[in-house]
């Protein structure tokens, strides 16, 4: 390869590097401060436990300046979507939590329609670092599974702990947890990835809170454990 062609495809590169940066960057500015309002997430964990939620944003709308775009730098479509991640506690004490995420729906200083499409939260503390008792939440439908459930529901992963093989002799390298809406179960088994629950965003008030308990089994590990899990 010559040395002009090597410095040809490094301009390219460059330049495809500075197209989808600034792409990025075309969909994330439209994450100006959104309004203060905002619904709670709430509920008890275990005191080694952190909370975190992230939701995620919809910039849309015939006005909007910003785009999205594919990988070789094309514009794809006005709009995109725009996560933002939440992690500040505005509990008093370490067996609580709250979290505060912004729900209402607003136009953003480049004209785009700032609108609230998804929730999830979930729990890690030094043994399950990867995530545990994660919780999505939807906006709700008319099909008959995805209709909404009340605002004021009691949703809790109980039984939060790992898992023993007896095949392999060894115990789950994560927690998985039984859910429970209401004290009514709907996980058929211990969960080791999520559940999903679906409300009307459109009853999201400045009062609203989700409740939402994480509680911990008779196995819950607070520590690492280095090696394999053989109890």
């Amino acid at each position: 390869m010559t040395l002009l062609n090597k410095k040809r495809q490094w301009l390219w590169f460059i330049g495809l590097v500075i197209l989808v940066g600034g792409a990025y960057w075309g969909v994330q500015s439209a994450n100006t401060t959104p309004p203060q309002a905002y619904i709670r997430l709430s509920g008890v964990k275990p005191a080694d436990a952190t909370i975190k939620a992230w939701a995620n944003y919809i910039a849309s709308g015939d006005e909007c300046e910003s785009y999205s775009y594919d990988m070789f730098g094309q514009k794809a479509h006005q709009g995109g979507k725009i996560t933002t991640f939440f992690t500040q506690n505005f509990a008093e004490d370490d067996d609580h939590y709250e979290l505060r995420v912004p729900y209402s729906t607003y136009t953003d200083t480049q004209n785009c329609i700032i609108e609230l499409r998804d929730i999830t939260v979930e729990a890690y503390n030094a043994f399950d670092s990867v995530g545990f008792a994660q919780l999505r939440i939807y906006q709700a439908g008319d099909r008959y599974n995805n209709k909404p459930i009340d605002l004021n529901s009691k949703i809790e992963a109980k039984d939060c702990e790992p898992f023993y093989s007896e095949k392999y002799k060894k115990w789950t390298r994560g927690f998985g947890c039984n859910f429970y809406i209401n004290d009514k179960r709907i996980s058929k088994e211990q969960e080791f990835n999520a559940e999903t629950v679906y409300f009307d965003f459109s009853q999201f008030n400045d009062d609203t809170t989700i409740t939402y308990n994480i509680l911990a089994g008779d196995d819950y590990r607070s520590e690492a454990i280095e090696n394999d899990l053989t109890k």
